[in-house]
């Protein structure tokens, strides 16, 4: 009985294991679409910055507007990005959802206001979407000067 109780425990920890390191790593994924997608925008490619937004997209911004994926691209379109410096990631995952907040201290300009100087947080919701992982919801706490 003790023989198969290990056999069992060494089984299922040999598939936990295999099963553990077999998938890809979806924290660096995340991170990777959203440093991609601000880099789309400082780039002006709308085009790209577009593939990375979900249908569903829906964000709020300190101006107090919330914006579909339309509204989102408006925006990134008049966007003057000089620079950005993304820090502080951090994941939480549930299921084919993953929520990652961060901060940005950057170079930027909406509407003809520039951001404030110091770091802001920000929040990404992605859902992976058939293959692809895709922002669904995202906030910006950036105030304007």
């Amino acid at each position: 009985m003790k023989k198969r109780t290990l056999s069992s425990i060494a089984l299922a920890s040999l598939l936990l294991f295999s099963t553990a390191w077999a998938q890809p790593n979806t924290n660096e994924t995340a991170q990777k679409i959203i440093e991609n997608w601000f880099s789309a925008m400082k780039n002006h490619d709308l085009d790209q910055a577009g593939h990375y937004l979900a249908p569903q997209f829906v964000s709020i911004h300190t101006d107090g507007l919330v914006r579909n994926k339309a509204g989102e691209l408006e925006l990134i379109k008049n966007l003057q990005m000089k620079s950005y410096d993304l820090t502080d990631f951090k994941f939480s995952q549930s299921g084919n959802i993953i929520v990652v907040t961060y901060k940005d201290k950057g170079q930027e300009m909406i509407d003809k206001l520039s951001i404030n100087s110091q770091a802001a947080g920000r929040m990404a919701v992605l859902q992976k979407q058939g293959k692809a992982w895709l922002i669904v919801a995202y906030a910006n706490l950036d105030t304007l000067n």
